[in-house]
């Protein structure tokens, strides 16, 4: 059903912008676009720099001409590294950024509010009843209580609302700073 075979890059171009399609044309002749820019894995690598005149591509297809995948031969690595595949559909650069940017802007807008709960006295339990349906998960929660622990004015407050944010995750109260539910680490005794 699908085949393999390696070609060697003559002539490259890549796109102005990261939705269009690189042109590839190879040694023996043929030549194929089809994979945009922005559908590479790891996008932000510096594919360009990489995959260049003389480069050994392996090119996944079927029936020889329907190019599905491909890979890119890294000599100094000295092993095939996965590149693109047709199934593959991102977000550009600049759509990646302005995702990013949203992210970080709601966990520093969700620690403002959650450290006004705690300046108004709001018990962890009062809080975290608040965050729920509000789009947060493991990281964002605990990336915003960081945020709001540290920068509420109530201080004392903001200590009772810390150990038991933390108890909850199984942090022992002596344990100084806000647990980040998303990366925790099991202990075990052996």
């Amino acid at each position: 059903m699908f085949d393999s075979r390696v070609e060697i890059i003559e002539e490259i171009r890549w796109p102005k912008k990261d939705s269009e399609e690189v042109y590839i044309k190879f040694e023996e002749g043929s030549c194929w676009q089809g994979a945009k820019r922005k559908d590479f894995w790891n996008p932000d690598n510096d594919w360009e720099k990489q995959i260049v005149k003389g480069s050994s591509l392996r090119l996944w297809s079927v029936q020889y001409s329907i190019i599905v995948g491909f890979e890119w031969f890294s000599v100094k690595e000295n092993k095939w590294i996965s590149v693109w595949c047709h199934a593959n559909n991102f977000e550009t650069k600049k759509e990646r950024e302005k995702s990013m940017d949203r992210y970080v802007n709601f966990i520093k807008d969700e620690g403002k509010r959650i450290a006004k709960m705690i300046d108004a006295k709001k018990t962890f339990e009062q809080i975290d009843k608040s965050t729920h349906g509000r789009d947060h998960t493991g990281n964002t929660f605990g990336m915003a209580m960081n945020i709001a622990i540290h920068s509420a004015k109530n201080k004392e407050n903001a200590e009772k609302v810390r150990i038991t944010f933390n108890k909850g995750y199984g942090v022992l109260e002596t344990e100084k700073g806000v647990v980040n539910p998303a990366i925790l680490t099991v202990k075990t005794d052996d």
